[in-house]
């Protein structure tokens, strides 16, 4: 019974898309590793090689969320002068999103968007 709930506390629900647009279906998960929790994607072109988005650290990140995004030309928090101005320039004021690109943060607090360049995913906050 311990164990079971240790696995209801620990376990996030994995997402399902096409986060790298390239016709198969992609998945993912907020998952403990190694003493942390991290957003995994696993590809379909690449299931043996599933890559670490995001880490969240030590503390299960309860208001964590994962989804899709819609398409269109956003903002992001560096073009909205949240952070990133003061280390120098933007990496993108502005970013250009397919529906169904790869969405996460924390709710009502912050999200980020990761978005497959072609070989590896991007990530960009686009809010605080």
């Amino acid at each position: 019974m311990i164990a079971l709930m240790m696995a209801a506390a620990t376990a996030f629900a994995p997402l399902s898309g096409d986060f790298d647009h390239d016709g198969r279906p992609d998945e993912a998960q907020i998952v403990a590793h190694r003493g942390q929790y991290v957003l995994r994607v696993t590809r379909g072109a690449d299931p043996g090689h599933p890559v670490t988005i995001w880490d969240y650290g030590k503390d299960r990140p309860s208001s964590a969320f994962v989804d899709t995004t819609r398409a269109g030309r956003f903002q992001t928090a560096c073009g909205k002068g949240y952070y990133g101005r003061e280390t120098g320039r933007c990496s993108r004021d502005w970013i250009t999103l397919r529906k169904g690109d790869l969405s996460f943060g924390y709710q009502e607090s912050s999200d980020a968007v990761a978005v497959w360049n072609g070989r590896r995913f991007d990530v960009e906050w686009m809010s605080d």
